[in-house]
């Protein structure tokens, strides 16, 4: 093994050079991946509730019409970005991007403290390689949340090392609030974030038997944010009843941890079943490793580190059981934050073979090469995925001519997604403020047993100009223009069908099958 030769001055600023690298690095792949991607549905809900004039209106509409249902911050954020640099998918997505080059920096001086700068360095350049990487662009709170429960790990352990005596804690303890703060009211599984800390610093309570009443006043502060949620939560209600989404599945738990590194559920059943072994492998080798690493820490390495890290490792449990017995709704990607101690502890337990410069500077070399061959493949998928999206507003000359024949005619929708697309991407600007949206509770409940949409719908009555309309209105109308899209969120063709509605089809369209209806004659004419 080739000793390690570098002077502290040299060393110093190599790593600090490797840190801006990996940084901009990460900001850069996130910036080109998020120019090739489109919105989707979700961040479709995000841009439209962040996009109104004011951050008063923001809360206004998070409080009484909420579509994306999360707590206010990560809205707040969004439309100062958006404000900042133009109402565009950039601007929504910035703050998931910041979110994550916290994470990692907070990940390099949090295993710098316990293993030194090179695992610091492999610890904050890991994450580029995993599925997680994602949500650097992803206009959701998830990104951010990666950021804050990272900085929330930090800023306790800077609080609780054992020379502090003569400094100030003033602002780690700030810091600690600030985060778990910020996290809670970013997404309400944020609430998870106090779960790694709590337990550490109970731990770090049993060890010391006394009581650190900074911390314990820290992390009150921080949970007391509950309170400013309990109205935007109460704003949800309407949805619970007929929600999408109906239990959490005890396999969420193997899934959040599957998600955090591979995304191969659309691959072939036998390689999702070789890489999921692999996966597991793989795990229990990483955990067996740092359970030795752990035994021979040094005496400067508190053991209430690694149970806060462990917590960390643990939270797709945690996520199950609050998704379980509190929520009754649970996504994988609400606990990603799992991935601060598995890259923590990866790095770590490579400790003593990062002290060879050939293995050090041969790894980072292979990450970096990783980096760019999966995020350029990734980045190639998304660009062909939004090509194919984009092509499909190229009309063919009977579509064309359909949709044209009459320039005033509203151009009915009842995809959500495809409504949100077509009115935003559309590159004909005749047609964009012609679609209409379709929503009828009945209906929806009827043959997708959720009313989401329905309600997404009329809350956006209340604070965007797009036209919606309801399914009674719809009938009014004897002869309109519907696109179908036999999708498994469509309930519009088979409604028609039940109801042995005429239909003629035009053409196929925007994704779909542009059909004119012929509607009984209603009452009112």
């Amino acid at each position: 093994m080739t000793p390690q030769t570098d002077s502290a001055p040299k060393a110093s600023t190599r790593s600090n050079l490797l840190v801006a690298f990996f940084l901009l690095l990460t900001a850069v792949l996130s910036l080109i991946w998020s120019h090739a991607r489109l919105m989707w549905n979700d961040e479709f809900l995000s841009f439209h509730s962040d996009g109104v004039a004011t951050f008063k209106q923001v809360i206004l509409v998070q409080l009484h019409h909420p579509i994306s249902l999360d707590p206010p911050t990560y809205h707040l954020l969004s439309h100062l970005s958006m404000d900042l640099i133009g109402r565009n998918a950039i601007a929504l997505r910035l703050p998931a991007l910041v979110g994550f080059l916290l994470f990692q920096l907070c990940l390099f001086f949090f295993v710098r403290r316990l293993a030194g700068t090179r695992s610091a360095v492999i610890a904050m350049a890991v994450p580029i390689l995993t599925a997680s990487f994602r949500y650097s662009l992803e206009g959701r709170p998830y990104g951010l949340l990666l950021g804050l429960y990272a900085l929330s790990l930090l800023c306790w352990q800077i609080a609780t090392i054992d020379d502090n005596a003569s400094r100030s804690r003033l602002l780690p303890l700030a810091g600690l609030t600030l985060s778990i703060a910020l996290a809670i009211t970013s997404h309400y599984f944020g609430v998870l974030i106090l779960i790694p800390v709590s337990l550490g610093e109970l731990s770090r309570i049993s060890i010391r038997k006394r009581l650190d009443f900074g911390v314990i006043i820290a992390l009150a502060l921080g949970l007391a944010s509950v309170g400013i949620i309990l109205p935007f939560k109460r704003a949800l209600m309407v949805y619970r009843q007929h929600y999408y989404i109906t239990g959490v599945n005890i396999h969420d738990i193997s899934q959040g941890y599957r998600e955090l590194f591979l995304r191969y559920t659309t691959w072939p059943i036998p390689l999702q079943k070789l890489a999921a072994a692999i996966m597991v492998v793989l795990a229990l080798t990483l955990a067996y490793a740092g359970y030795k690493r752990f035994k021979r820490r040094p005496s400067t390495e508190h053991a209430y580190t690694w149970v806060a890290l462990s917590a960390m490792a643990l939270l797709p449990f945690f996520g199950y059981l609050f998704g379980r017995f509190v929520t009754h709704t649970m996504e994988v990607r609400y606990v990603i934050a799992a991935l601060i101690a598995f890259a923590a502890i990866f790095a770590i337990v490579l400790e003593r073979r990062l002290r060879s410069n050939t293995f050090y500077y041969v790894t980072l070399t292979l990450i970096f090469l990783a980096a760019i061959d999966i995020n350029v493949r990734n980045i190639i998928k998304e660009r062909n995925d939004s090509n194919q999206i984009l092509a499909s507003f190229n009309l063919s000359p009977e579509a064309s001519a359909a949709l044209h024949q009459n320039p005033h005619e509203p151009i009915y929708l009842q995809s959500l997604n495809d409504f949100y697309l077509n009115t935003y991407y559309d590159p004909d600007p005749t047609l964009r403020p012609r679609f209409s949206l379709l929503y009828g509770q009945p209906q929806e409940i009827y043959w997708l047993q959720h009313d989401t949409n329905y309600i997404t719908a009329t809350n956006m009555l209340h604070f965007t100009p797009l036209s919606i309309t309801s399914y009674a209105d719809f009938l009014k109308h004897p002869h309109p223009l519907l696109i179908l899209n036999h999708s498994g969120w469509e309930w519009t063709d088979k409604q028609l069908a039940a109801d042995h509605t005429p239909e003629q089809t035009l053409a196929d369209c925007l994704r779909g099958q542009l059909i004119r209806v012929t509607n009984p004659p209603h009452p009112a004419r």
